[in-house]
């Protein structure tokens, strides 16, 4: 008898609390249970996105965030993964949509600034993206990617001399990112220093850190400057007959366009 008053007390004093609690307004409202669920939803289609995207179905990914972001409108986070998977998937238009959203939210927010400015150089807009680089490299001056995308929407616009500063700047940033030493080989190839791009590129083609892009980059230059047989042998360390052949016709297309535009071709792919 004596537990069962015991508990009957227990019970009776954790009601009074349970309703002093909700007099004193400590318990969610049902608008704040709405939102707490809203959130978790968020949270959870967030996640499945971003291992589906890990999966490699970047398509079912961006529908996913599509969906977070109608959950959560003034939220920056399914923005910015709406923006950065389109862009993987080339839907530039998509992705600058999101961006523009983002930037709106968000204006000192350096990723955001990042990502449009990556947008932009896609959608051939390199001179929108110069102004979303410095912008970024304001908000965060030690990241390297807002100087190397600086650097290749200045080469876009065929303004060299302006670019390799802001990369050999990035380099000191970065030093163990030989992309962005392949990048400065391709801008000083652009502007006719053939030489010491060469050299840039060649120093790091037998690096165990080096890459097929590299050295294909180093094999392009050669192709740019004339020296097609060793063209050929750079691009055979990468590919077959047929895409050798290939690449040396190309490097001959390239060697005939106007300046505007082989650096489009040159450039565009990075």
């Amino acid at each position: 008898m004596t537990r069962v008053l015991h508990d009957f007390r227990f019970a009776m004093v954790l009601l009074a609390t349970m309703a002093m609690t909700a007099c004193s307004g400590m318990m969610p409202t049902t608008e704040e249970m709405k939102i707490e669920d809203t959130d978790s939803q968020v949270a959870q289609l967030m996640r499945i996105a971003t291992t589906t995207r890990q999966g490699g179905d970047l398509k079912s990914a961006l529908g996913l965030y599509r969906r977070a972001h109608a959950r959560a409108q003034d939220e920056i986070e399914p923005l910015i993964a709406i923006g950065e998977t389109a862009n993987a998937i080339g839907q530039y238009e998509e992705a600058a949509r999101a961006f523009i959203k983002a930037v709106a939210l968000e204006p000192d927010n350096a990723a955001v600034r990042l990502g449009y400015g990556k947008t932009l150089i896609a959608l051939d807009r390199p001179d929108a993206a110069i102004e979303q680089y410095q912008r970024a490299q304001t908000l965060a001056p030690e990241d390297y990617r807002s100087l190397n995308g600086n650097a290749i929407a200045l080469d876009l616009l065929g303004r060299h001399t302006e670019a390799q500063p802001l990369y050999n700047k990035a380099i000191v940033m970065a030093p163990d990112h030989l992309s962005l030493r392949s990048n400065l080989a391709l801008s000083l190839a652009l502007s006719g220093n053939y030489s010491e791009a060469i050299g840039i590129l060649s120093f790091y083609a037998d690096d165990p850190l080096s890459t097929p892009r590299l050295r294909q980059n180093l094999a392009l230059v050669y192709g740019l400057s004339g020296d097609m047989e060793k063209a050929a042998r750079m691009s055979a360390r990468d590919l077959d007959e047929a895409g050798v052949r290939n690449n040396m016709a190309y490097y001959e297309y390239l060697r005939n366009l106007p300046h505007d535009k082989k650096a489009g071709a040159v450039i565009g792919g990075k």
